[in-house]
């Protein structure tokens, strides 16, 4: 990634801790051993190197950072997004893009490894359509998933996690940032009085990166 995309700004990974420790205990490393309130099996990721992989929500806080270290352990990444982040993500490195407003991706993707879907809830059912017989879909909030049983129908696992706090995994990320690996997309900064202000951004969804909060 040569071009640095529009909105992004090199930011040490503490600025964006849970979005960033989100991504990497779905994707990569769990990281921990704390009892898992969503399900009764540890979440396990999957090996990503050559697999296909799609996020829902790519412009996202966890998308965004999803997609990039996705691409950075050598899968070939679909974005999910509306059109007008198509090229933040293309900057970002994706391979391919879907813009939900034109076509749902459950209508035009077939045989995917994995799928994570940074929205989950009840729809995040609609994704397993997309993936192949022992792929994964990973809801990262799976509260009212109603498809269990069409899931073990077709060989998919459905996981989960409650993400905790790293602090080897927090610095890795560091590094990752520092070397232009991965990097923050600033959405939107407002000063900590205005924090009404920036929930108020956050309700209004189609976010492309993270909101900050300063502090003067």
């Amino acid at each position: 990634m040569s071009r640095k995309p529009a909105g992004i700004d090199h930011v040490h990974a503490a600025a964006a801790p849970m979005a960033g420790l989100t991504a990497w205990q779905y994707l990569i490393d769990l990281g921990h051993s704390e009892p898992n309130p969503f399900q009764a099996e540890k979440h396990r990721p999957v090996p990503l190197d050559g697999k296909s992989v799609l996020v829902n929500g790519a412009a996202g806080g966890v998308g965004h950072l999803a997609v990039q270290l996705a691409k950075w352990k050598g899968a070939h990444v679909i974005a999910v997004a509306s059109s007008k982040h198509e090229r933040f993500l293309r900057d970002l490195g994706v391979d391919e893009f879907i813009d939900y407003t034109k076509s749902a991706p459950e209508d035009v993707v077939r045989g995917v490894d994995l799928v994570l879907d940074t929205f989950g809830g009840p729809t995040t059912g609609r994704f397993l359509r997309t993936l192949k017989r022992g792929g994964a879909l990973f809801p990262v909030y799976p509260l009212g998933f109603s498809g269990a049983d069409e899931a073990a129908k077709l060989g998919v696992t459905v996981s989960a996690t409650q993400v905790r706090s790293n602090g080897s995994q927090l610095a890795e990320l560091g590094r990752l940032f520092e070397h232009d690996k991965v990097r923050v997309a600033i959405d939107s900064t407002f000063a900590l009085a205005d924090a009404q202000k920036a929930h108020e951004r956050a309700a209004r969804g189609r976010l492309q990166g993270k909101i900050v909060l300063t502090i003067a």
